[in-house]
This record gives structure tokens, C-alpha cells and sequence, in this order.
């Protein structure tokens, strides 16, 4: 028989299709976890147990196929949803071609089995995993009309609870429902300590009242459909950000210069010199697939940044500690993609701006904020050709006036310079 690598999804059920079986009983390695490989025992054969480092062992189960074994995965849950499938297929890249010697097979997974329970459609469900604290962001699942979330070893589903509710206090009446070992019943198991152990359990409440009920690490957190208010991220108050010496970029200045930096639905932005980090984190929790790294180098305001971050969160934002003078760099240090989108707050220096620019991907665009005209004639000189509009900001608030009378009172000019790099440039 040629080499071939088959990966199976054990889903909730051990219980495998005959032609399956027959594809596990061939296989000449078999990898798995100890507890799905002492399902599946056959002393003729290979057996290596996935362990902490997922990459390390997929590596190794691709190297015995490249050399012409049969090789089998049987994978805990789905195998190409946060699993050990996905690991094997970001290094087979599979994006540019299916391997017919390459085979998945599905199965039915825990949140599936778990909607069925709870005969109620998931058309509109959003899946989250919280097996990495980084892997999802509040504000999305407090957003989803109905919300699923895995949980881990680190968070169980009562914990992702209590984070939401201390995130967003007005969720707290939101209804939920927390399981633990949710399973196939014809595949239960047969002793009745291991069925104690693992005994399925579905608790119904609102999320406040679930942050209190203990579960297993293998547990399930699904947020019910429920009106949501949490406001859209874009031009909040500034009183929603913890700030240094008001070292703000002010609401309505905020919404323009997103709109004017056309954000993506993915890619990378830097905001340089970001102070509280408004705009970069809004722009996180505007486009959730979009990565904005935040470049400040005062370290007070770094952790404030991160503070902040915490505050609207966002998972998609990461700041970094460095002199804007000295961003040569940058793109190692963030280790991604050169930036799609730069925003540059209070002007910035030619050097700056030079570098920012040489690190723009092809068609991206650079903004630029200028209060003093010192600044703002350094910037309308700087790279004329590739400026793209130019816009000056005069806003007014309502203001009381002797304590009886009411007037406009203006805030400082803004002035916003836009330059997009052609899409042809190197």
C-alpha cells in the first residue's frame, strides 16, 4: 500500500465507521492522545502520543509519510478546528492544492452535539476557543447574537462566564448555558466510575449566575440570543480611556481619521507614537481580523495602552516599546507583515515619516494628524506627490456661558494628511 496520512476527527463519539476502522486497523503509526490510542489498541504497530508541542509532532507525522508510511491522526474533537488537523495542514499548505494521499474525516463535534441537545438552530452562531487567553476577544463574543465558546484547562466555561460579566456588566442577565462533557450516548462509558467522571451535564441560567457554577476544563459556554448595547467602538468618549495629561486623540477626531485610513478587514496597522492608544484600539475592535500594533516609548504609557486594551477587549492589538525615531526595525520586531495602514498622531518627523513610508505595503496609506502650523507646513512639504487629500478639522461643542447662556466652543484645528504608495511601488 502507498504512503498515506489520514487524520480523524474523533468528534464526541470513539464509535468509528467500519471503513474508518479499517483505515486505523492498517495503519503502520498511529498518533493520538493516550486516551484515544488506548481506544484503538493493536500491539503491531506504531504509537506516538501528542503532546505539548503540537508542531514538533506534526512535523514528526509528516516526515514518516514523506517517507512512505502509513500514517494515522486520530484527533480530539474536530481535528481543523483549533486542532492538531490545523497544524498539519499550515505546514502541508494545503491553501495551494489538495493531497489526494492527504485525507480528513469529519465527525460530530461537541458543539454540535450540544445544539441538538438543546434543539435549537445555530445558524447565526459564532465559535470561539479559549484554550489560548489571546485566541478571542471579549467584545466579539459580548457582540454575537449567539456566542459558543470552548473552554480549556486554563478557562473553563464558568470562568469565560465571570471574564464577560466583569468585561461587560450589562451582560450579566444575558441567558446562557454551560455543559461539560458533552458525549455521544451510545458511546458512554462502560465503567461506572469513568461514567461519574465524565457524566454529561447541561446547566441553564444567566451568565451572571453560570459564573458560579464549577465545570470541567472540557466545557462548553453558549450565549444565548439576547439585545446587545454594547456600542460601536468608533469615536467613544474619552472618558473610556485611561489617559496621560489628556494625551488624547479627541472622539470626533478619532471617527474621521478611521474613516479616513480605509480600514481593511485584514492585514496590519501601526499606530506610531499612540499615547492612549484610542485609535488604534478602536480600529482593532472595528475590524477584528486586522492586527494594530501600538508604538509608544514611554513605559507608563505602554501599560496604560495595555490597561486600555483590556478595558475595550480586544485580542487583535499588540504594543510595543520603541523610540518612533527609530523604526527602522519595526517590521522585525513585530514579526508580521509589513503594515497595510499607518497612522502617525502629532506630525511626526521626516525621518518618521521616510521610514513609515519605505515600510508600506504597496497601495497602503499613511495618515498623519498636525495641531501647531509649524507642524502642519512640515507635513504639506513632505512628499507632495503621494498625498492624496488633506483635510483641516474645526469642531465646537455646546458650552455654558456666565452660568446661564450657552455657546459653541471650539477645539483646536486638526489637520489630517493622507498619503497612499502606489501599487506598483518595491
Amino acid at each position: 500500500m502507498n504512503a498515506s496520512l489520514d487524520i480523524v476527527s474523533c468528534g464526541v463519539s470513539p464509535l468509528i465507521p467500519p471503513h474508518l476502522r479499517a483505515c486505523i486497523d492498517q495503519a503502520e503509526v498511529l498518533f493520538g492522545s493516550r486516551t484515544l490510542l488506548k481506544a484503538f489498541p493493536q500491539a503491531d504497530r506504531t504509537t506516538v502520543v501528542i503532546g505539548a508541542n503540537a508542531r514538533q509532532d506534526a512535523e514528526h507525522a509528516l516526515a514518516l509519510f514523506r517517507a512512505g508510511k502509513r500514517v494515522v491522526v486520530l484527533a480530539s474533537g474536530d481535528a481543523l478546528y483549533h486542532g492538531f488537523g490545523g497544524t498539519l495542514a499550515r505546514l502541508l499548505h494545503t491553501a495551494h492544492g489538495v493531497n489526494p494521499a492527504v485525507r480528513y474525516h469529519p465527525n460530530i463535534t461537541a458543539f454540535q452535539a450540544l445544539f441538538h441537545r438543546l434543539q435549537l438552530p445555530w445558524d447565526d452562531a459564532r465559535l470561539f476557543c479559549a484554550h489560548q487567553d489571546s485566541d478571542f476577544s471579549l467584545r466579539e463574543v459580548v457582540e454575537a447574537p449567539l456566542a459558543v465558546l470552548y473552554g480549556g484547562s486554563r478557562t473553563p466555561a464558568h470562568e469565560l462566564a465571570a471574564r464577560l460579566v466583569a468585561f461587560y456588566p450589562a451582560a450579566a442577565t444575558r441567558p446562557a448555558v454551560v455543559a461539560e462533557h458533552v458525549c455521544d450516548p451510545n458511546a458512554a462509558p462502560s465503567r461506572p466510575a469513568e461514567r461519574a467522571e465524565r457524566a454529561e451535564r447541561i446547566v441553564h441560567g444567566t451568565l451572571a449566575t453560570l459564573a458560579t457554577v464549577p465545570v470541567a476544563p472540557t466545557s462548553i459556554l453558549v450565549l444565548l440570543q439576547a439585545p446587545c448595547a454594547l456600542p460601536l467602538a468608533l469615536g467613544l468618549p474619552e472618558e473610556d480611556y485611561e489617559r496621560e495629561n489628556n494625551l488624547i486623540t479627541p472622539s470626533d477626531v478619532r471617527a474621521v481619521v478611521l474613516a479616513r485610513l480605509r480600514l481593511p478587514a485584514s492585514g496590519v496597522l501601526w499606530d506610531i507614537g499612540a499615547g492612549s492608544g484610542s485609535v488604534g484600539l478602536e480600529a482593532a475592535a472595528l475590524r477584528p481580523r486586522l492586527h494594530v500594533v501600538a508604538v509608544e516609548k514611554n513605559p507608563e504609557r505602554v501599560a496604560l495602552i495595555d490597561r486600555n486594551r483590556l478595558r475595550l477587549g480586544v485580542s487583535n492589538h499588540t504594543t510595543l516599546q520603541a523610540d518612533v525615531s527609530d523604526l527602522t526595525n519595526l517590521a522585525n520586531l513585530t514579526k508580521r507583515p509589513p503594515p497595510d495602514r499607518i497612522f502617525v498622531g502629532g506630525g511626526g518627523l521626516p525621518a518618521v515619516l521616510n521610514t513609515c513610508f519605505a515600510a508600506l505595503s504597496p497601495g497602503g496609506r499613511l495618515l498623519v494628524s498636525a495641531v501647531t502650523l509649524e507642524t502642519v507646513h512640515r507635513l504639506y512639504a513632505w512628499s507632495p506627490e503621494h498625498r492624496t487629500d488633506l483635510t483641516a478639522l474645526d469642531i465646537s461643542h455646546e458650552h455654558t456661558l456666565a452660568g446661564r447662556y450657552h455657546h459653541l466652543k471650539a477645539q483646536n484645528r486638526i489637520t489630517l494628511f493622507t498619503f497612499c504608495k502606489p501599487d506598483n511601488a518595491v
